[in-house]
């Protein structure tokens, strides 16, 4: 059976992110959140094979300077076949800037950088885990 790539997440369920999350150990981001994350971002790319949802990745940029890819996650059975290259570079031929920055684990360093990335001083991060498992904000 053939790949198809998407690049909404309309009929994506929550469900199907948060297994697939978890089975590429990205773990830690669950339920509907999940989905509302790829929903409110600039591009998403998700991989089927037939109706199985096989990988998923996304993006969030300005559009004029900076980009961040946030998630490029694969079921490990479907790993080493060139799905997250390609998501790769279907997020990067969808985001119109100079600077793409990823955060990513010493294990899967090496995927990256066969798709042009290198490490890049002076980046800092603020982290505040009270707010990785919010609920819905209030519409108030």
């Amino acid at each position: 059976m053939s790949i198809r790539y998407q690049f909404s997440c309309d009929d994506v369920g929550s469900s199907d992110l948060e297994s697939l999350f978890a089975a590429a150990k990205l773990g830690g981001r669950v339920g509907d959140k999940l989905r509302r994350a790829f929903q409110n971002s600039h591009a998403v790319c998700l991989a089927y094979e037939g109706d199985r949802l096989i990988g998923a990745s996304r993006a969030i940029t300005d559009g004029e300077y900076h980009a961040v890819i946030y998630d490029v996650a694969v079921w490990p059975e479907y790993q080493g076949r060139g799905i997250g290259a390609q998501m790769l570079q279907e997020l990067l031929a969808r985001l119109p800037v100079w600077r793409v920055m990823l955060v990513a684990d010493s294990d899967v360093q090496g995927f990256y950088r066969k798709a042009g990335f290198d490490e890049y001083p002076n980046v800092m991060a603020r982290l505040d885990a009270s707010r990785l498992y919010d609920v819905v904000p209030s519409k108030s």
